[in-house]
C-alpha cells in the first residue's frame, strides 16, 4: 500500500511541525503565560502530539 510507505514521513512532518509549535510558543510567551499563549497553539500542539501517538501506535 502507498499509505504504509508515507508513514514516516507524515510522522517526521508532524514532529518538525510540533517543533516550530513549541519554538514560536517560547518565543512569543510573556510572563503572563495564559494571556499571551492562546488556547488554539496549545490545543495545535497537544493535537499534533496525539495524532503522533496514534501514529506511531497503529503501524
Amino acid at each position: 500500500m502507498n499509505r504504509k510507505k508515507n508513514i514516516h514521513s507524515a510522522i517526521l512532518l508532524l514532529i518538525l511541525l510540533l517543533i516550530v509549535l513549541i519554538v514560536h510558543v517560547i518565543l512569543h510567551v510573556n510572563v503572563y503565560i495564559v494571556y499571551s499563549a492562546s488556547l488554539g497553539t496549545i490545543f495545535m500542539i497537544v493535537l499534533i502530539i496525539f495524532l503522533i501517538i496514534l501514529l506511531i501506535l497503529k503501524t
